[in-house]
């Protein structure tokens, strides 16, 4: 009897099943840190943005213009922080990540607040929680979390005046 070369059905199914299950694996790995990617430029994003408002502030002595008072002013509404790229302490306007649902948005709490004018974004790749996220001002006083009493992943620094 003649012997043929060459691998059996069940030999190449159990090869192409063990490289299906590691490139899910591999892909799921590379989605995660694409995620922790974009919340490190959400972050980076964020304290660009506040070091502008402290330069606005300190020559002016008030914080930018809230141009939707009692309600946040976010990147996606027209001349978002426009008082602070004017004065040329933002090179432009910030824009969130492509394809993202993440605004950045300012709120102001006024003069004498220790809170001041507030920015806040939500992180991607962060367990929701009602406790601090490190380098933010959540929650800035016991028992109290501005972005809410539940969960979240808002990650929020404080300006204050």
């Amino acid at each position: 009897m003649k012997m043929k070369k060459g691998f059996t059905l069940i030999e190449l199914l159990i090869v192409i099943s063990i490289i299906g299950i590691l490139s899910s694996i591999i892909l799921g790995s590379v989605n995660i840190a694409r995620v922790r990617g974009l919340d490190a430029r959400i972050q980076a994003d964020m304290h660009n943005i506040q070091l502008g408002m402290q330069l606005f502030y300190d020559s002016n002595k008030i914080m930018p213009t809230n141009q939707t008072p009692g309600s946040g002013y976010c990147n996606s509404q027209a001349n978002f922080l426009s008082d602070v790229v004017n004065a040329g302490y933002l090179p432009r306007t910030i824009q969130t990540p492509v394809a993202s649902d993440v605004y950045y948005c300012y709120y102001d709490y006024g003069e004498g607040n220790l809170i001041g004018g507030l920015i806040v974004a939500t992180l991607q790749a962060a367990a929701p929680t009602t406790g601090e996220y490190p380098g933010t001002c959540r929650p800035w006083s016991p028992n109290t979390n501005w972005c809410s009493t539940g969960s979240n992943t808002y990650y929020c620094l404080c300006n204050p005046y």
